[in-house]
């Protein structure tokens, strides 16, 4: 039976020699002799925290109309807000093409699943 020291060892050093080398924690267990899905049960278990998220870099003003700007330039047509969530576990969530209030709703989306 592997213990909560031996899971916290292996995170510290899969953060310390997996994460540079661009290891999935998935790859890491399996190299290390450990089954994933029990290290994964132990993580979900002992790291719930919710993470503080700071959006820099929006528009100066907020948007008069969804999808535009309030300058009048459609936000798509230059490519909008690209966003993109990895994580431990190695999903990716990625979203393009959003608007500033389209990211607002996202964001208030996944704040329910924390």
């Amino acid at each position: 039976m592997i213990s909560t020291k031996d899971f916290e060892k292996l995170w510290f050093l899969y953060q310390t020699e997996g994460v540079p080398k661009g290891l999935s924690i998935n790859t890491f267990c399996e190299n290390n002799g450990i089954n994933y899905e029990t290290f994964n049960t132990w993580f979900k278990k002992t790291h719930r925290a919710v993470c503080k998220v700071e959006v820099t870099g929006g528009p100066s003003e907020r948007p008069t109309e969804k999808g535009h700007q309030p300058d009048g330039k459609d936000f798509r047509s230059h490519g909008g807000i690209l966003v993109s969530i990895r994580t431990r576990e190695g999903l990716i969530i990625r979203k393009g093409g959003l608007s500033y209030q389209e990211l607002r709703e996202l964001v208030e989306k996944l704040e329910v699943l924390c």
